[in-house]
């Protein structure tokens, strides 16, 4: 009778593994195609119209794009490859097992940060007092966005001497051998810093954005570059809700349930469903471009962008003196 048990147990999970399998691995073609090709064109476009060099927002959306490339092609390459194709290169290579996980959280925690500060200079923009907007400086910008890589790079500093590959039972494994320190990054930095901080700070300055765009007047005194890039930093505000929403939900379940006893279908389970979670959780890296191209006036952009690439058509774009300026009104 147990032996039955544990057959048709067996059976179930190889079932549920196979069911999850597939739509995990079409998801994370679909993000790194999609993502690798929209921060190509996002490049591209910030290039060659120049914007981050007068706005603020711009030049952490421009900051933000080689970030969330590096991480498409390093993070989210390598867990197509483990989850579908069950090639681990952290398991292979000990170098590797010990860069990935910190170079990989030094990009979307920096990537994260940058998506707060762009909602914060967004609110900053469109505030009906002159003060605040000209708070929004793009000298301040750069020091945030260097100081923002800096910072994280001296964080992720113990994730290089803690993460070793070892052998447990037989078997390699790419763990963090020091258990405060792994415990911080699972309850801290993956549900906290990456995750939970994030939503509430867009959420917040998103809500305030919102507020002060429902005003006439404060529109109509607005550049419209500072039109075009607090518009551009909405819809990536409303991507990080979708993307980070139910990642959320699921780190917060996995942190609960920790000491909770476990039957072997369930943990079957729950390990399928992380998996898919971590690759929906690359969303945000890949949509930013699609996000961009709500806006009309990037579509436009880009377009000339492109011709001017491909075909050598350059086309004279002339900037009122407003726009040259950011958002000094």
């Amino acid at each position: 009778m147990s032996s039955n048990n544990n057959t048709s147990i067996t059976l179930a999970i190889l079932q549920i593994q196979n069911a999850f399998r597939y739509p995990t691995l079409i998801l994370g073609f679909i993000l790194l195609i999609g993502g690798v090709l929209g921060n190509i064109l996002n490049i591209i476009v910030f290039i060659k119209v120049r914007n981050y060099k007068h706005n603020a927002c711009s030049l952490y959306m421009f900051v933000r794009t080689f970030i969330d490339l590096y991480i498409l092609l390093a993070g989210l390459t390598t867990r197509i490859l483990t989850t579908g194709f069950q090639i681990d290169f952290t398991l292979m290579n000990r170098i590797w097992c010990k860069t990935r996980l910190g170079l990989s959280n030094i990009n979307s925690e920096s990537t994260y940060t940058l998506i707060c500060l762009q909602a914060i200079d967004a609110f900053m923009c469109s505030s009906p007092s002159t003060g605040v907007r000209q708070k929004s400086n793009i000298r301040i910008a750069r020091y945030l966005a260097i100081g923002t890589l800096c910072f994280w790079c001296i964080h992720e500093i113990p994730y290089f001497i803690f993460q070793d590959l070892v052998i447990v039972g037989g078997t390699h494994m790419c763990i963090g051998t020091n258990t405060i320190f792994a415990q911080y990054r699972t309850y801290f930095t993956a549900l906290c810093i990456n995750t939970i901080i994030p939503i509430i700070v867009v959420s917040i300055f998103g809500y305030l954005t919102v507020r002060h765009m429902k005003t006439i007047a404060v529109t109509r005194t607005l550049s419209s570059l500072t039109r075009q890039t607090i518009s551009m930093a909405l819809f990536q505000i409303f991507a990080v809700l979708i993307f980070n929403g139910p990642n959320a939900a699921w780190l917060i379940y996995s942190a609960v349930t920790t000491n909770v006893v476990k039957d072997t279908y369930r943990r079957a389970v729950e390990q399928l469903i992380a998996s898919f979670a971590a690759t929906y959780s690359y969303g945000p890296y890949a949509s930013s471009f699609y996000c961009y191209c709500l806006s009309k006036r990037f579509r436009s952009q880009l377009i000339v962008s492109l011709k001017e690439l491909v075909c050598g058509i350059h086309t004279n774009q002339v900037f009122p003196n407003n726009q040259r300026s950011g958002t000094r009104t």
